[in-house]
């Protein structure tokens, strides 16, 4: 598996270009939505609003995807599916933001948008539920 860091510059390229990125995914934040090596495609940050999922780089310089949950005073705040503490995030942190993913068994392409996606997208706006994710999805 490359490290984001090696094609960090690849993704900034294809932003300048209109182009989207996509890339494999490694960690357990996302889930149950995303899993281990699950396909996501990232498009430039035009534009953002609660239940996104944004690509950002935090300031130690690690690369993190997470659902951005509210947004207050100009501060994004920023949680994974799989977990309940609310990170700060900066706007110029972000680099991308979520437009579909690919389950790394699967060929189908899943768009965020849909009746079963805003389901789930609403289930995971409450910390009980993400609490519940972080014991069953170990």
């Amino acid at each position: 598996m490359i490290k984001v860091e090696k094609f960090y510059p690849l993704i900034l390229e294809a932003f300048n270009e209109n182009k989207t990125f996509s890339f494999p995914i490694k960690g357990t934040s996302m889930r149950p939505l995303f899993k281990n090596d699950d396909i996501v495609t990232l498009d430039k940050v035009d534009s953002y609003m609660k239940g996104d999922i944004l690509f950002y780089r935090r300031n130690d310089g690690s690369f993190v995807l997470h659902r951005l949950r509210k947004i207050k005073n100009g501060v994004l705040y920023i949680v994974g599916d799989h977990q309940t503490a609310l990170e700060k995030v900066e706007e110029n942190q972000l680099i991308g933001k979520v437009i579909s993913y690919k389950k790394k068994d699967k060929d189908k392409i899943y768009y965020l948008k849909g009746v079963k996606y805003n389901i789930y997208k609403f289930i995971v706006k409450f910390k009980f539920i993400r609490y519940v994710f972080s014991h069953i999805y170990k």
